[in-house]
């Protein structure tokens, strides 16, 4: 599908453990002693304090208390096991206590926002701190967020601040950002933090993110990341707002349908867009029909035609592309060879067909009910046609 996942999820921390070579059988603990991956652990637990050692020893339920630990905070942060000890500490601290992790942490927070166990520590506060306490982080990352947006680490933590910190310190984020918004997007990990923008500011607010989609409309709905930014923009924005960079996707309709990342787009405008740019869609469609209907990218854009000018919102104002639409496929009385019968044994076409078969009321259905009734004979010897034929029983059409 079209969304892109990638939440800010925190929680999980990354898997600890360096990768060991190919092993034949599995090894007892006496060889895995001698092993270079219990060598490099070995050389790292000289260097760790007494505490840190303990947690580790007791994992997963560690004996220390959060007053204990507060000498070892940023060490613990940087450790998978203590990390986690740390984010559940935070969950039952006292206000005191989480004040003290607070100021420990704070000055470090750029870099441990970096940091693959680190960052959770930071996540966690986002989520438990008071609004001060988001408020200061937002402040210590602003300076690296441009940098920490486009990282694996940093980038769940801006988006974890995006979500939980007060209008002024979204907006804070939002000017650290909007220099370098196609970077971000571009990015396999900064698109998620501008779709977090998109979809947790007020949409007045994001008007950085539409200027900077507008300026090359076309190539961001066609990349692999600004086709997420570009549905998001469409889910959240009113519009009005997005008028040019509509205006500019309108003239692109063809390219974008075929394409593996514009489809989508174009799925979205069909669902979120204005009625001009449905009817210009739809209008393309009927165009390209058997084309579009063949293609496996175009045939998606295809369903969610028939869908949107069935049941969608605007479907009272979509009637006559609808009409002309099922007319050019249907064909008229005696045509030998229309739109539906080079669509019916197609492996993407087949599925335009149940649509419309789910799709077709009035004096419309009759008529594709007669045009298949025609060609029972090749829809029972193909593997397609078989999917056309359930269809029509689902309908009571047979």
């Amino acid at each position: 599908g079209g969304k892109g996942g990638g939440g800010a999820g925190a929680g999980g921390d990354g898997k600890g453990g360096a990768k060991g070579g190919r092993k034949p059988k599995q090894r007892g603990a006496k060889d895995r002693a001698g092993s270079p991956d219990a060598a490099v652990d070995d050389e790292d637990d000289a260097n760790r304090s007494e505490a840190l050692k303990q947690v580790r020893r007791e994992h997963p339920k560690p004996t220390m208390t959060l007053s204990e630990a507060m000498p070892h905070v940023l060490e613990f942060a940087r450790d998978h096991y203590a990390s986690r000890f740390l984010q559940s500490k935070l969950d039952d601290a006292s206000v005191e206590e989480k004040q003290r992790v607070f100021e420990l942490i704070k000055p470090h927070a750029a870099n441990m926002a970096s940091d693959q166990f680190g960052n959770f520590v930071i996540q966690k506060f986002f989520d438990v701190g008071t609004v001060d306490q988001r408020r200061e982080l937002v402040h210590e990352l602003a300076p690296k967020l441009r940098i920490l947006a486009c990282e694996a680490h940093g980038c769940r933590v801006v988006q974890k601040a995006i979500q939980h910190v007060p209008r002024e310190s979204q907006l804070l984020i939002a000017t650290q950002l909007k220099d370098d918004v196609i970077m971000c997007i571009e990015s396999m990990h900064g698109n998620h933090v501008i779709q977090k923008c998109v979809e947790q500011m007020p949409p007045d607010s994001v008007t950085f993110i539409i200027q900077a989609v507008e300026g090359d409309a076309q190539k961001m709905a066609s990349h692999m990341y600004g086709c997420r930014v570009v549905q998001r923009l469409l889910e959240h924005c009113a519009s009005h707002q997005l008028q040019n960079m509509l205006d500019k996707l309108r003239d692109s309709i063809e390219k974008l349908a075929t394409d593996p990342y514009g489809n989508y787009v174009v799925q979205h405008m069909l669902e979120h867009g204005r009625v001009e740019d449905k009817r210009q869609i739809m209008r393309v469609v009927e165009r390209s029909i058997v084309e579009f209907s063949k293609h496996k990218c175009s045939s998606n854009v295809v369903e969610k035609a028939l869908e949107i000018s069935t049941i969608g919102e605007h479907a009272a104002q979509l009637e006559t592309e609808r009409a002309a639409l099922m007319h050019k496929v249907i064909g008229v009385e005696g045509d030998p060879d229309p739109p539906l019968r080079q669509m019916m044994d197609d492996r993407f076409g087949n599925f335009i067909v149940q649509r419309m078969i789910e799709h077709a009321r009035g004096a419309e259905r009759e008529r594709l009910r007669l045009q298949l009734q025609q060609s029972v004979e090749m829809l029972q010897s193909s593997n397609h046609g078989k999917h056309i034929l359930n269809a029509l029983k689902k309908e009571n059409m047979v």
